[in-house]
């Protein structure tokens, strides 16, 4: 496991930063959302919604045919709907404190994509993002998987994870994450998810 840290900032897995100066490179497409976490947090539904435009709007990107070995425009698109939807609904789940704020982004290129959800939550809530990241990138993600579902199924819950060991296992997402204590109440999280465009 990738881990970074520096001052107020600690970054874990699979990350790419992104400079202003690249948002207009020919060959990088952006694009950008930002809402008040309160309108995911009270009318649930809009992070289905917002899934769907993103992961249909994003999917137009792929030429309506594609050389052998690289995913087409439907496959793009059914993936992306469960992506955007599970980093939203994280977003509304579990933004807290002063800043309520939840932004998107994605660079889409020629060979890969890559999204970005950012949400703000209360310093006491960082040890346990920090530790469930730690295991996911650390662990087997089949072996983990397996260990969440029979957990769920003998707790009758749902959760632990199972969202994101699904992206990794069977869509070869990369995953990186980023904290930023902006204040003393308020720890920014940052949530890349790669994708790349060649089958798996």
């Amino acid at each position: 496991m990738t881990v970074k840290t520096m001052e107020n900032t600690a970054v874990f897995g699979h990350w790419t930063d992104y400079p202003d100066s690249q948002f207009n490179h020919p060959n990088i497409f952006h694009n950008e959302m930002i809402v008040d976490a309160h309108q995911f947090i009270n009318y649930w539904r809009r992070c289905s919604l917002s899934s769907v435009f993103w992961s249909q709007y994003t999917a137009l990107f792929i030429p309506p045919t594609v050389a052998e070995g690289w995913l087409n425009r439907n496959a793009v698109e059914s993936v992306l709907a469960y992506l955007l939807n599970e980093l939203l609904e994280n977003c509304a789940k579990f933004s807290s404190g002063p800043e309520l704020k939840v932004a998107y982004q994605s660079w889409i290129g020629r060979d890969k994509m890559i999204f970005q959800v950012t949400n703000h939550v209360t310093p006491d809530q960082q040890a346990s993002f920090e530790s469930f990241i730690t295991e996911l990138l650390e662990s087997d993600t089949d072996e983990l998987y397996f260990q969440r579902l029979e957990e769920n199924l003998e707790n009758e819950s749902s959760g632990s994870g199972l969202g994101f060991l699904t992206l990794i296992n069977d869509y070869g997402i990369q995953f990186g994450f980023k904290f930023e204590t902006i204040n003393p109440d308020s720890v920014q999280v940052n949530v890349q998810a790669h994708l790349s465009l060649k089958e798996i």
